[in-house]
């Protein structure tokens, strides 16, 4: 079997080192993409969904066999240029209690807030706690990232496709913002102090 290309070269591991015998027991699949709207505001859709590889009881959904979901949520943000959201939309398709949906209604508690530095402790303070749903809580983590990804890469997909048009590089406020936004926040982007 061949090795896959990586763009660090054919010797760069793409694998993890070879793991002691085990079982898997739970399994969560993530995923996350995000969307230009026609009236310019982004939209960035979540989907969780956990299961275990065994059966077991519970007092509300009865026994939950290895081919249901123990969690199955799905989130919609809608954010514009700034990163400040719009709207925002979650739903429960499954949850080990009964009133697992109620806490999709707390979620209109991020509309007003900006995605940027502290958006985890917002969104704790917002939609987190006892009124909330700890699994969309930590979707929004994932939500923050992919936002940034699709403004940022739809700005360089614009600047690419100006330069293309007009023969002309163009070095926009944002993209300086960008990176001294990106400062220091991993190795890529290190700044000397």
């Amino acid at each position: 079997m061949d090795k896959p290309a990586t763009p660090y070269g054919a010797n760069h591991p793409t694998e993890l080192s070879q793991p002691v015998p085990r079982e898997e027991v739970h399994n969560r699949r993530v995923s996350c993409n995000g969307f230009v709207r026609e009236d310019g505001l982004f939209d960035i859709e979540a989907e969780m969904t956990d299961n275990k590889s065994y059966p077991f009881p519970t007092e509300f959904r009865g026994d939950v066999t290895p081919d249901q979901y123990v969690h199955h949520m799905k989130v919609r943000v809608t954010v514009d240029r700034d990163m400040k959201v719009h709207a925002a939309e979650a739903l429960t398709i499954a949850g080990p209690y009964a009133i697992c949906p109620t806490a999709n209604d707390a979620f209109q508690h991020i509309v007003g807030l900006t995605i940027g530095p502290g958006w985890r402790r917002k969104v704790a303070a917002a939609i987190g706690g006892r009124h909330g749903c700890t699994h969309i809580t930590e979707l929004m983590g994932v939500v923050g990232t992919i936002a940034f990804q699709t403004r940022y890469g739809e700005d360089a997909r614009q600047r690419r496709q100006t330069v293309a048009s007009t023969g002309m590089e163009t070095v926009t406020a944002r993209s300086k913002e960008r990176a001294s936004a990106m400062a220091n926040s991993c190795i890529a982007y290190a700044v000397d102090d």
